[in-house]
């Protein structure tokens, strides 16, 4: 690397664009693990594990959002509950204590993914957007249609 000579000196020529986003679609993708981070949830002591997947045939990335310690018991037991699940089927090597959070990328695991509860954003405009339903263990055979359905239950909070 030379010495900075100003955004006029600038080269690009060597360098690849990035990859367009693209969010996983309903359906059923094997996926790795390619980042895992804690981050606190802005305005409180609430923690959540935020863990971004990318589909391994191409079609796109989603990003989870874990509630792994929260002031409200029962989205941190969903959180903790969704987490653990996705230990298990990516087949990490201690899902009750899984330590460093490093040990979680490069998990390889199957997710059905579908459609969240449409929502309001802070200017009221109605947004909906996919969602991981459920992990499977890579080797599992397909969900059937009506096993995505049956996965659209409400959660309350």
């Amino acid at each position: 690397m030379s010495n900075w000579s100003g955004f006029g000196g600038l080269d690009l020529s060597s360098v690849q664009e990035s990859t367009p986003y693209q969010r996983l679609q309903p359906g059923e993708y094997t996926v790795k693990c390619t980042d895992a981070k804690v981050e606190q949830i802005e305005g409180t002591n609430n923690r959540k594990l935020v863990c971004d997947f990318t589909d391994t045939g191409g079609a796109g990335d989603i990003r989870v959002n874990f509630n792994i310690f929260h002031s409200s018991a029962q989205a941190m037991e969903i959180g903790q509950r969704q987490l653990k699940s996705f230990l298990v089927a990516g087949g990490h090597k201690n899902p009750d204590k899984p330590g460093d959070v490093k040990t979680i990328i490069g998990l390889t695991c199957k997710e059905t993914v579908g459609m969240d509860k449409p929502w309001r954003d802070k200017n009221g405009v109605e947004k909906q957007s996919t969602e991981v339903k459920r992990y499977l263990s890579a080797g599992v055979a397909k969900a059937e249609k009506g096993d995505l359905e049956s996965m659209d239950d409400d959660i309350p909070f």
